[in-house]
């Protein structure tokens, strides 16, 4: 008798999501250090009265948040979607579209303020990186042929809660991010394929983003 050969199982190793695991850990870590001492916010918490003086402040509130209900749902969303994102750009990619739609969302903020008491008003929170990764997700599924419906559905009711009265949420924010967002995978996703390795081209296009956020401030202060 001949020994059939039993058929075996193609592995396909999905890469830890380092970049991801290690924002939740630092957002975390910043909510703890929070607690432990009020000043923590004090130092990091973004308005555009006090981060004229301060500008690392455009990045540095979006590690930290209002409380853990906040923290939660910021943090759940980051794995549930981010995890997924990373292993499909690659880590690189990742982290400066997070960073760059955190930071885009201060942006916004910035142009957006009405009255003084909006301009030292605090804002805090990794919504607007979260919404960031929203759009890229959405951007990737469109024009890789996934089912990007979900996707879109998921933002339109997140948005729509951030125009909601008495919800004190900065819809700013979760707008500036979505824009970088999807502005950032519309231009890195041109090619048929978006392999996880860096480019030069993707390095030049991070790099542009971040150039057009240092000045979106430093003319949103003249």
């Amino acid at each position: 008798m001949h020994n059939v050969p039993k058929k075996r199982r193609l592995q396909i190793r999905k890469p830890v999501p380092y970049v991801t695991i290690t924002l939740i850990v630092v957002n975390v870590a910043v909510l703890l250090a929070q607690w432990l001492d009020a000043r923590v916010g004090q130092v990091l918490i973004f308005a555009p009265g006090i981060a004229h003086e301060e500008p690392y402040r455009f990045i540095s509130s979006t590690f930290m948040h209002a409380g853990f209900t906040h923290l939660l749902f910021n943090m759940y969303a980051l794995w549930l979607i981010g995890s997924v994102l990373e292993r499909m750009i690659g880590w690189w990619r990742f982290l400066g579209l997070y960073l760059l739609s955190a930071v885009a969302g201060n942006v916004m903020v910035l142009y957006t303020v009405s009255t003084d008491i909006d301009y030292y008003t605090g804002t805090v929170g990794a919504s607007g990186a979260v919404f960031g990764i929203f759009a890229a997700m959405f951007v990737v599924l469109r024009r890789f042929g996934g089912s990007f419906t979900q996707m879109a559905v998921v933002i339109a009711i997140n948005l729509a809660i951030s125009f909601l009265p008495g919800t004190n949420i900065s819809w700013q924010s979760h707008v500036g991010g979505l824009l970088m967002g999807a502005l950032l995978m519309a231009i890195i996703s041109r090619r048929r394929h978006v392999s996880r390795a860096l480019t030069a081209r993707d390095i030049a296009v991070l790099l542009l983003g971040a150039a057009f956020l240092v000045a979106a401030i430093f003319f949103g202060y003249r």
